[in-house]
């Protein structure tokens, strides 16, 4: 039983830093593409500006692509599988520090930096199914703006693994349970 706790936890872990790095990557592809052409044109023109918005858009394509592989690989790993019935839910999942701690963390984690993006505060539900073992997966963000919430969604799973979730119980026992969160996002520039 060890043995498979441990095999779990290192899939997870290394399941963890390969989505990370698959952000990681895009971003620094993205960074260096951005930088040559700064070098190209150091002032800004029509040109620049048109090629800056292709690089945001191949970077919001990037994340896009990596938040569906995440998807296929969390749809193998779930353990947990809704009841027929619906137990009742005595107790709603929270998370470990508090909402407002994660909504910290999280607002931390998203860097709209490059998009010019400064519409605050910025309104999302965020969603996603927690398992009866803390585990979150499927995660959706609903906001007015899809490219913004890519990164929102991105930025979740960034910081996923620096806290931890209480999942929701039924009569004391942890269940699955879906948390949807609406929350404000404020975005300085």
């Amino acid at each position: 039983m060890k043995r498979l706790s441990a095999l779990v936890f290192i899939l997870l872990f290394a399941f963890s830093n390969a989505q990370v790095s698959e952000f990681q990557k895009a971003d620094s592809k993205y960074e260096r593409k951005i930088k040559s052409l700064y070098r190209k044109y150091p002032k800004p023109n029509d040109e620049r500006t048109k090629q800056e918005w292709l690089l945001t858009e191949e970077k919001i394509s990037a994340y896009q692509n990596a938040l569906e592989k995440i998807s296929e690989e969390e749809k193998k790993m779930i353990t947990d599988v809704p009841s027929a019935t619906t137990p009742k839910i005595t107790k709603e999942a929270e998370y470990a520090t508090g909402k407002a701690s994660f909504q910290k963390l999280l607002n931390d984690a998203v860097d709209l930096s490059f998009l010019n993006f400064a519409v605050n505060p910025y309104k999302i539900t965020l969603s996603f199914t927690l398992d009866s073992k803390g585990n979150a997966y499927n995660v959706k963000v609903k906001g007015n703006n899809e490219a913004v919430n890519t990164f929102i969604e991105a930025a979740f799973y960034r910081i996923k693994d620096k806290g931890k979730w209480k999942p929701a119980e039924s009569n004391g026992k942890p269940v699955l349970s879906v948390v949807s969160l609406p929350l404000q996002m404020n975005f300085s520039k």
